[in-house]
């Protein structure tokens, strides 16, 4: 398989890199972390504008036909500049997932909007007594009249604020598992951020009878159990490309103090006790890259692929774990502090470990497809 970026990945890359290094920098990214939506508008609409929303989807939909390779590419872009966007839950997750329902004109108008329009579609799947995405969902999807009520909680819902739409997992009346999409005014349905680790704008969603027609189911049983799946192993594997970026910067800004900060009148990365761990860095970085990238293409070629999303994600939890505490060590007192940009990068590496897959759980993936 060749992993190599052909012509047009590598225009993407690098001109996501410049856009990204023009449009932010560490005072836009504290000012969007500490915005009550966590978000930037005009900076999605740029990237709306770029065509990054609709990469991975046909052209019929608005989008540029091209597959989730090019999302890793512009994840790890994201990464490398600490972006908080949508893309990864959107133009990943929820895609993914609307591509692997059966097509219905609901399906078709949420990717044409999301391609063209940038609208932001969340996914909400997490519940307070669920032990992760995948568990078996409390929330209620009652009949009621000609329409559906939908009641409970949903946790950790990424930027449910400025969601249009939201997939939503639920149980109907017969306790099948369900996919409906719910509307993000809805009413009845109230939300309040949670304060999280790595600053991301992660929501609690109350559905206090939310009214939703039959329509907006998008799959039940086994079909949704399956979409779910699918949009799953891409969001993991773009998580992955995503925290491959937030190495790269970690590498650079711990590379850059260990050739200025002098030590017994030496640069402290003429040391061996820092510059291996520093190599350490650089090899974890680019296995977890060459992971991810193999993966993606396994999707893209619609090839079976859970034995490598989940090997790459427990691998990777590791992996850019071991990179963020390197850093912070090599780094000293400076690194903990919120005044130094290194903070920004640590404390999303430890929000990725814990998000669409965490090590056990990845391995037990992995271990079922080896036929264990």
């Amino acid at each position: 398989m060749d992993l190599t970026l052909d012509s047009i990945q590598e225009l993407i890359q690098e001109n996501a890199r410049r856009f990204l290094a023009t449009e932010l920098n560490s005072e836009k990214i504290r000012d969007i972390e500490a915005s009550p939506d966590g978000f930037s508008r005009p900076l999605w609409d740029e990237i709306t504008g770029l065509g990054w929303t609709g990469a991975s989807l046909p052209e019929r939909y608005g989008g540029g036909g091209r597959g989730i390779l090019d999302l890793c590419v512009l994840a790890e872009e994201m990464g490398r500049a600490v972006a908080s966007t949508p893309l990864v839950v959107s133009a990943g997750l929820a895609s993914a997932m609307l591509r692997s329902v059966p097509a219905s004109p609901l399906t078709e108008e949420l990717l044409i909007k999301l391609a063209s329009k940038g609208e932001v579609i969340s996914v909400a799947l997490v519940e307070a007594d669920g032990r992760n995405e995948r568990s078996v969902p409390s929330l209620q999807l009652a009949i009621a009249g000609e329409d559906l009520k939908v009641t409970g909680e949903k946790v950790l819902v990424p930027y449910a604020s400025v969601a249009k739409e939201i997939i939503t997992s639920a149980r109907n009346a017969d306790g099948e598992f369900v996919l409906v999409v719910v509307s993000g005014e809805s009413d009845g349905l109230e939300m309040s951020r949670h304060k999280t680790i790595g600053g991301e704008p992660l929501f609690h969603l109350r559905f206090q009878n939310v009214a939703i027609p039959r329509d907006r189911i998008l799959a039940q049983g086994e079909r949704a159990v399956a979409a779910l799946n699918a949009g799953l192993e891409v969001a993991a594997v773009l998580a992955v490309a995503e925290a491959v970026g937030l190495s790269e910067g970690i590498i650079d800004l711990t590379t850059g103090h260990a050739r200025l900060r002098q030590q017994f009148g030496k640069a402290i990365g003429s040391f061996q006790a820092v510059s291996h761990p520093c190599a350490d860095m650089r090899i974890q970085a680019d296995a977890c890259r060459l992971l991810a990238l193999e993966a993606a293409c396994l999707i893209d070629q619609g090839q079976p692929a859970a034995l490598e999303v989940a090997s790459t994600k427990a691998f990777a939890n590791d992996a850019v774990a071991r990179i963020a505490s390197d850093a912070q060590r090599l780094h000293g007192a400076i690194g903990y502090s919120n005044e130094y940009d290194l903070q920004l990068y640590s404390r999303k590496v430890r929000a990725f470990c814990l998000t669409h897959g965490e090590t056990g759980d990845e391995l037990e993936r992995a271990a079922v497809a080896l036929g264990l």
